[in-house]
């Protein structure tokens, strides 16, 4: 089947399915679709409609459970490594306790020219979802720009914590267009390491 009129996003060929549903079947009298040929229809639609659902459900709650921990982690990260810090301090602790427990500040931690985000871009209805990790920076400023031109736009300057949502509207309403992601870590107001690869997603409102 050609690709050209179904949306590659979850939740966008999700509408595009149950749209279609309603159509044909509102439609299917005129057209002399037989009951069988209908039948076959809804039984093969419904089973994508079905599936399409599920992922949309799944990242939702995904998303709101990683909000959750994110804002969990927040508020509590600062008692967590009091308590830590108490630990070290105790003259019964010792070096291999340390290591076991994985709390000894290690060279993992990348220095701030080494910061390299990490993104991914997928179209949505209404937006466009950004996703991805700060790899260490405190905060990481977002650009895009339309495929083929040089120049980027910030759209989220600091930002804390993903999901984001591209807002942005169509440059022409009503014609699709390809978008492409870049982001770049964040010390206190000053932009820190590489550059993370940049990703696109088609966009169409």
């Amino acid at each position: 089947m050609p690709s050209d009129y179904i949306p590659d996003s979850f939740e966008n060929r999700y509408n595009w399915l149950v749209n279609l549903k309603q159509q044909v079947n509102d439609n299917a009298a005129t057209l002399k679709l037989t009951a069988a040929q209908l039948a076959a229809f809804n039984t093969l639609i419904d089973a994508l409609i079905d599936a399409y659902k599920a992922v949309i459900d799944a990242q939702a709650a995904l998303d709101q459970a990683s909000g959750d921990a994110q804002d969990l982690y927040g508020t509590s990260a600062g008692d967590l490594r009091a308590f830590i810090n108490q630990l070290k301090a105790n003259p019964l602790f010792t070096d291999g306790m340390g290591a076991a427990m994985q709390i000894f500040t290690t060279g993992s931690v990348p220095d701030a020219a080494s910061i390299k985000p990490t993104i991914k871009a997928a179209a949505e209805r209404g937006h466009v979802r950004i996703t991805g990790s700060k790899n260490y920076a405190e905060t990481v400023n977002l650009y895009m720009r339309i495929a083929g031109t040089a120049a980027w736009t910030l759209i989220a300057p600091k930002r804390k914590k993903f999901p984001f949502d591209d807002q942005t509207p169509l440059k022409t309403p009503g014609v699709p267009e390809q978008r492409e992601y870049m982001a770049r870590g964040v010390i206190g107001d000053d932009e820190v390491g590489q550059d993370s690869d940049i990703v696109s997603a088609t966009f169409a409102g």
